[in-house]
């Protein structure tokens, strides 16, 4: 019987060591840039404190067809020893119609959860919807969760990675054209706490 308890013991332990494996891995941003249009706004903020962002997003005239292209780049550090650093990397690049946009995530299983958590939770209200209506539209807590899997593979000590974000209104009638209706870049680093 006690040896039982022991084993047991052991085994939830060792599950326990394993969750606290997963949770050492946090993004940081570190800075971030907007560039908006009067018909268009976005204010993004961002909280040090809980390594997390927010924004508010206005929209003073309907888009007929928002479009949403978003790059993730990682930019490696200069190696010790090393005359130069490597070159940066594309690690994501996707356009996509705000209204098929859980069609695509939902065979992107790793940013899936993430998009869930920051487009539909916290008291978010952010539109997906063709066309997007005037409004305000927030975002109140975008945040990766340390649970997050994808983490732990793109953990680089001291690298920086970029999130290039644009929205475009895509013309309805020929469905080809777009004009930038709103950009902005966030700058993150993933580290490590245990």
């Amino acid at each position: 019987m006690n040896y039982n308890r022991r084993i047991l013991s052991g085994f939830i332990l060792l599950g326990i060591l394993q969750l606290s494996k997963q949770f050492c891995y946090i993004v940081k941003p570190l800075n971030i840039s907007t560039w908006d249009t009067p018909n268009y706004n976005l204010l993004l903020k961002m909280y040090p404190r809980n390594n997390s962002l927010s924004s508010i997003t206005s929209v003073h005239k309907d888009v007929a067809i928002p479009l949403w292209h978003i790059v993730l780049v990682q930019h490696p550090s200069k190696r010790r020893g090393s005359s130069r650093a490597e070159p940066s990397r594309t690690l994501y690049n996707s356009t996509v119609k705000t209204c098929e946009f859980w069609k695509y995530m939902r065979r992107v299983s790793a940013w899936y959860n993430i998009s869930k958590l920051m487009l539909s939770g916290y008291g978010s209200n952010m539109s997906l919807a063709c066309p997007l209506k005037r409004g305000v539209y927030m975002m109140n807590v975008i945040q990766v969760p340390p649970d997050t899997a994808i983490l732990k593979f793109m953990y680089q000590p001291n690298n920086v990675y970029t999130i290039h974000g644009t929205v475009y209104s895509l013309n309805p009638k020929d469905g080809v054209t777009k004009r930038a209706i709103c950009y902005y870049e966030v700058n993150i680093t993933i580290y490590k706490n245990c």
